[in-house]
């Protein structure tokens, strides 16, 4: 059954292969992709970037989902789970990217919050990782809001990273309004 979340202002779905030109011209954006490691994304690779969140689905069960307004059904970037090779181990982390027009609104801490707590009720993980670079305050203020903790320095894929870290016991107590 496809993953469909819900919040007050937003709707968290499985990626769909038509919704590409929408997220390219999110993944597109200089702006959107500053910190990413690799940087603005064409179209073809916004595709295979699609594929990938498809194939982790059917893999895991999980992975990063569309994050659409409630009010028009507009794709407005994506966020979710997915397994990640961190200090030479398999974690599971969480990320998410909206698109400009959409910032400073609470909606990446918003669907990062439904996230979370689906991530830890429907699969019962022991701790969530969120891993950020210290110079994006804006994505490392999200992690705070969420409850996680700065727990150490890490690099990931060859760029110096900080690493939070929620457990299960800690998220239980996190309600998001918006």
């Amino acid at each position: 059954m496809p993953t469909y979340l819900e919040t007050p202002r937003l709707i968290l779905r499985e990626f769909r292969r038509e919704d590409f030109q929408q997220l390219a011209s999110i993944l597109a954006d200089p702006q959107v992709m500053k910190f990413s490691r690799t940087g603005i994304l064409s179209s073809s690779e916004t595709q295979e970037k699609i594929e990938s969140f498809i194939v982790s689905y059917a893999k895991y069960g999980f992975g990063k989902l569309a994050v659409l307004l409630k009010e028009n059904n507009e794709l407005i970037g994506y966020c979710g789970i997915a397994v990640e090779q961190i200090d030479q181990k398999d974690e599971i982390e969480i990320g998410y990217c909206l698109s400009p027009k959409f910032w400073g609104q609470n909606l990446a801490t918003e669907a990062a919050s439904a996230t979370l707590q689906y991530g830890f009720e429907r699969f019962n993980f022991a701790y969530i990782l969120g891993i950020v670079e210290r110079a994006n305050i804006a994505s490392m203020r999200v992690l705070e809001k969420l409850g996680m903790q700065y727990t150490r320095e890490t690099v990931f894929h060859g760029i110096k990273m900080d690493v939070y870290q929620i457990e299960y016991i800690s998220a239980l107590s996190f309600d998001f309004h918006p």
